[in-house]
């Protein structure tokens, strides 16, 4: 019996396995380059979203430290006067009569800057009710341009009412749910011209406190006080 030796391979085969090898090496080498690409997409990603996350942080909470508690805040307190020299407010957080703030009230304030203008802003954060102020912050009152020396003397307040003065009016309460609104007073020294861009001259509804507040000065002196239907 004769037995053949193994074949030895042509020149071509093995060229043409040689090719094949590389090939399949080069598709390797694409998958895991497209591999890597894609992972360092995903961790660019995750740092983006991760940055936004911290920033969003970061400014609410630079909004509320900066901006407005739904409640008395410490610091200067404003006195209120009813017109015609009637009942006096001081004490933040009173609970008053709506029948006696049918009228815009006198606004009294010592501290204040010579050459300084303010702007008084008064809103009920919970309007229409306290356990759902879709209405939140509902505007009652903006004057712009009120010079030092009226809130001193606290009889003329002067300035631009770019808002009329809108009496405190809560609803009647939901049964078995107590309906008392808020009213909040702020006091602001201006940084300059009065920005009334956010005011809506249509509505009095969803107005945007905080904003006004950062694009118009700085808190010097609040108040607040209750009431109910």
């Amino acid at each position: 019996m004769k037995i053949e030796g193994r074949k030895s391979l042509r020149p071509e085969q093995g060229d043409k396995r040689n090719v094949n090898l590389a090939q399949k090496k080069n598709k390797t080498q694409q998958k895991t380059d497209v591999h890597i690409f894609l992972s360092n997409q995903y961790q660019t990603m995750r740092n983006s979203i991760f940055f936004v996350v911290v920033v969003l942080f970061f400014w609410e909470g630079f909004m509320v430290c900066q901006l407005l508690q739904d409640n008395c805040r410490s610091g200067a307190t404003l006195t209120l006067t009813s017109p015609g020299g009637g009942a006096v407010y001081s004490q933040c957080g009173a609970t008053i009569d709506k029948v006696e703030a049918k009228e815009a009230p006198a606004v009294h304030f010592e501290q204040v800057q010579p050459g300084t203008l303010y702007t008084l802003v008064m809103v009920d954060p919970d309007a229409p009710f306290r356990d759902s102020p879709t209405q939140k912050y509902w505007l009652h009152w903006l004057v712009t341009n009120i010079k030092g020396d009226n809130l001193i003397s606290g009889n003329v307040l002067g300035g631009d009412e770019i808002k009329q003065y809108n009496p405190p009016t809560p609803p009647k309460a939901k049964p078995g749910t107590p309906n008392p609104h808020r009213y909040l007073f702020y006091l602001l020294e201006q940084n300059g011209t009065s920005d009334t861009s956010l005011v809506n001259p249509q509505s009095r509804g969803q107005f945007k406190l905080d904003e006004f507040v950062s694009a118009n000065g700085k808190i010097v002196a609040s108040f607040q006080y209750t009431t109910s239907y």
